[in-house]
């Protein structure tokens, strides 16, 4: 037997105005969202619909469900309202069932103090000035809890429920009403951690955001520091009410109450300035009220850069400090307790000692490389004069660092080793190491060395390729001496084909042409 909560709630159909100060949950996915099922697969008309064992949430169905049935898990609820239809076993016009069974995910549990909970229209904006414990629901704001997805809040380090409204559903729920639901079985359902929690509405404005800001700034601080991001400047700076140090200006003034014709005074200042320096779509502000009654009660505006930091905020704060009478302007006593802070020059905080020598080790490298192959194809260069030349010459480092283990006689840059010369090599012995007889010049009667065997050129002679049967002795003549002999037969053959060309002179063609007309 299934111990299942089925929690029926009537929607009340009334008109509900909420001001700026709302705070909606962030979009849950619903019943028929394929994030909210295990593989993405919906169900069918004709399928079954299987819970988890346990199902720590409530689930808002929507008004028309088409399954084949429920599997209930042991602990959990299900949120109906009144107009409600559940058909079970219907037809399925849009896709065959074939699974039979699809199957629910288990709730997300939101945490109450977290800012990545709740959304505003304020961060629909993208003011990135806002301080961390505004972004969750401060004492006279409005609480919006739509029942699209499922619903399970985590109240750890909560010690007091604090909002002006709370709708849920669409109902408005009263003050008696949540503190009753808060230690019921829907309620240990609907909130963990509910224990000793207070509930409380305010309805008038409040001293800024929070009462007494610094309670809550460590339980807050705990869910949001690990997500920091590292502060773009030099010097940042903590704004009051926030958890993680940031890039801009602040400017705080310490105050006897909170007045709200010296807050609008403060923030038609800020605006103005930014028209006149045309700095309104590269600037964020916010200026509200932090009290205490340990700390007192200050008057803060938050200055920064929308995009990157750099420094338009800072410049900004200063030109306008130098220019605004703040005890006129803001009617203050005094500027005893009034000060200015803003962020030094920018930098990137990603960019480490490691990662600094890595990239001058890059382009050393790189520079290394594009010498080599510059004084490689352009060596007589005058600029390699003044570059020593163990720095472009690979042959150096076998040299100085690799000798007696490379037994090359040159360096070369190539990709082939000679095959014939490496087989003379072979042949010639452990003891001793042939040179590399890659082609003979003939004009300089020296032996010339190449990277590869060149089709055009023959290492051998070619009369000594067509050697006749009966010189064996010739077989043994070193190659210095093959090559003289065949350079002396071409020679003495190209002599006789010389001789044997007959040349006629002018003259002498000049007679034969007379005896031909005659």
């Amino acid at each position: 037997m299934f111990d299942l909560n089925i929690f029926f709630f009537a929607i009340i159909h009334m008109s509900i105005t909420f001001s700026t100060g709302t705070k909606w949950l962030i979009d849950n996915p619903g019943f028929y969202d394929s994030k909210s099922w295990l593989n993405d697969y919906l169900p069918c008309a004709r399928e079954t619909v299987v819970f988890p064992e346990k199902y720590p949430g409530v689930l808002p169905l929507p008004e028309l469900v088409e399954v084949g049935g429920f599997v209930l898990p042991a602990d959990g609820a299900i949120l109906l309202n009144r107009e409600s239809t559940i058909v079970l076993k219907g037809e399925s016009k849009k896709r065959p069932c074939d699974r039979g069974k699809a199957y629910i995910r288990s709730p997300n549990v939101h945490k109450w103090f977290n800012p990545t909970t709740w959304r505003s229209i304020d961060e629909k904006k993208g003011n990135k000035a806002i301080p961390t414990l505004e972004k969750i629901p401060c004492n006279n704001e409005s609480v919006v809890i739509q029942s699209k997805g499922p619903l399970a809040f985590d109240l750890e380090n909560v010690p007091y429920l604090r909002m002006g409204q709370l709708s849920f559903a669409g109902s408005l729920l009263s003050k008696d009403y949540v503190r009753q639901l808060l230690y019921t079985n829907l309620g240990e359902l609907l909130f963990r951690n509910q224990a000793g929690v207070r509930v409380e509405y305010y309805y008038n404005d409040v001293c800024g955001c929070h009462r007494d800001y610094n309670h809550f700034l460590e339980p807050v601080c705990h869910n949001v520091m690990k997500s920091c991001e590292k502060p773009h400047c030099q010097v940042s700076i903590v704004p009051l009410g926030s958890c993680c140090s940031i890039c801009g200006s602040l400017l705080s003034f310490k105050v006897g109450n909170c007045d709200s014709k010296r807050l609008h005074t403060l923030q038609t200042i800020l605006e103005r300035a930014a028209k006149e320096q045309n700095l309104q779509n590269d600037l964020d502000y916010h200026v509200n009220y932090y009290s205490s009654k340990d700390y007192g009660i200050y008057l803060q505006a938050i200055i920064v850069d929308r995009k990157n930091y750099n420094e338009k905020s800072v410049n900004f704060v200063k030109s306008l400090n130098s220019s605004v009478n703040w005890i006129k302007k803001l009617n203050l006593q005094s500027l005893a307790n009034y000060k200015l802070q803003y962020s030094g020059r920018p930098y990137n905080p990603d960019i480490t000692f490691g990662s600094v020598i890595l990239i001058i080790l890059c382009v050393m490298l790189c520079a290394i490389v594009a010498l080599i192959i510059f004084a490689h194809y352009v060596p007589h260069h005058r600029y390699l004069l003044y570059i020593p030349q163990w720095m472009y010459d690979p042959r150096r480092w076998v040299a100085y660092n690799w000798r007696g283990l490379l037994h090359r006689s040159n360096f070369m840059f190539a990709r082939f080793d000679n095959a014939r010369s490496s087989a003379r090599d072979v042949t010639a012995g452990a003891g001793t190491r042939m040179p590399v007889v890659m082609g003979y010049d003939a004009e300089n009667a020296s032996i010339r060395e190449r990277a590869f065997d060149n089709p055009m050129f023959s290492e051998e002679p070619a009369v000594l390729a067509k050697k006749p049967v009966g010189k064996k002795n010739e077989e043994h003549l070193p190659t210095e001496s093959v090559a003289s002999l065949s350079d002396k037969n071409r020679s003495k053959k190209d002599e006789q084909e010389l001789t044997e060309i007959k040349l006629i002179s002018s003259s002498e063609g000049e007679d034969t042409e007379e005896e031909t007309m005659e």
